[in-house]
């Protein structure tokens, strides 16, 4: 199970091909006042139709993720969510910032019970967000204003498939909380408004782009913490 990620450079004229479909793999606007599809672990609430990962309770770790199967012939995965950050700027000594990860994994197989037994090929690291800001972004992502207003970023990601992202397969979302600062019930990060969706061009549209000489570049992703 590697944790390096495989990165495409996506031709940017792609979604303005003809002959390209894109396949609703996991929906979830406003998270229908629930959690339904998502495994959840630790204090995840779903208030105001939205998961809140929190550290209420003390709770070390806290998670939620979903996966979701990859049709055969993709090509491309298009992912975008909201998040609000809620996380806390008091670190205790000896402690460092509560912290949030935002992860896509590829296999053969979708997860289980747990987030932390499930089996993948390669992992991509989104990003991770502390109180000081973003860190570890991934390439090619995009930041803007997010649909649900002040406080609220969107979150948008068109990435090319590699190992681990071919169909047939899975591909897992998850989000991950840690709380490190030492201190009980003072950090929320809200997710939102999950979307993703595979791109899947006809059979001869599909043998021109994987043979049209996209570069590799490999990212390595590592807990990096700011002081």
């Amino acid at each position: 199970m590697s944790r390096f990620p495989l990165r495409f450079c996506l031709l940017a004229a792609m979604s303005a091909l003809s002959g390209v479909e894109a396949a609703t793999m996991l929906e979830n606007g406003e998270f229908t006042s629930s959690l339904v599809g998502w495994t959840a672990s630790g204090t995840v609430f779903n208030t105001g139709d939205v998961a809140a990962l929190t550290d209420v309770g003390n709770a070390t770790a806290v998670s939620i993720f979903q996966s979701a199967g990859l049709p055969e012939g993709v090509v491309a995965l298009m992912l975008t969510f909201d998040y609000r950050d809620g996380l806390s700027r008091t670190v205790a000594g000896g402690f460092l910032r509560d912290t949030f990860f935002a992860t896509l994994y590829g296999g053969s197989q979708p997860f289980g019970s747990s987030l932390a037994g499930g089996v993948y090929e390669r992992a991509l690291g989104l990003f991770d967000l502390d109180a000081n800001g973003l860190f570890n972004v991934f390439p090619g992502a995009s930041f803007g204003p997010s649909p649900k207003g002040a406080g609220w970023t969107r979150y948008t990601l068109t990435q090319a498939t590699g190992p681990g992202f071919t169909g047939p397969g899975f591909a897992t979302v998850a989000f991950e909380f840690y709380n490190l600062n030492g201190i009980a019930a003072d950090s929320v990060v809200a997710v939102d408004n999950v979307s993703l969706l595979a791109v899947v061009p006809e059979p001869g549209l599909a043998a021109l782009l994987l043979s049209s000489g996209v570069a590799l570049l490999r990212r390595r992703r590592l807990p990096i913490h700011h002081p």
